[in-house]
């Protein structure tokens, strides 16, 4: 049978970006270790999970929608109200 493992799951975001990380672990010690690198970086919310090695798969749903405003000549960027 499989041994246990640790997962540390945590999210870092910035205002150009968003991380999910998913980190796993085999010693507690390690695990620890991770922690203390968290909180010295201000990551104060995080998840940890223990259970068996598995394979994931992540999948990602967008939805585009016709954009029904005029277009001008020069390209925009807009900011996204609704996510």
């Amino acid at each position: 049978m499989p041994s246990d493992r640790f997962y540390l799951i945590y999210q870092e975001a910035s205002d150009e970006e968003c991380l999910l990380t998913i980190q796993p672990y085999d010693e507690p010690n390690a695990l620890a270790e991770a922690i203390n690198r968290l909180q010295s970086l201000q990551v104060d919310e995080y998840t940890i999970i223990k259970g068996i090695k598995m394979k994931a798969t992540l999948r990602l749903a967008v939805e585009l929608h016709e954009d029904e405003e005029k277009e001008d000549s020069s390209p925009q960027l807009k900011e996204e109200k609704n996510v």
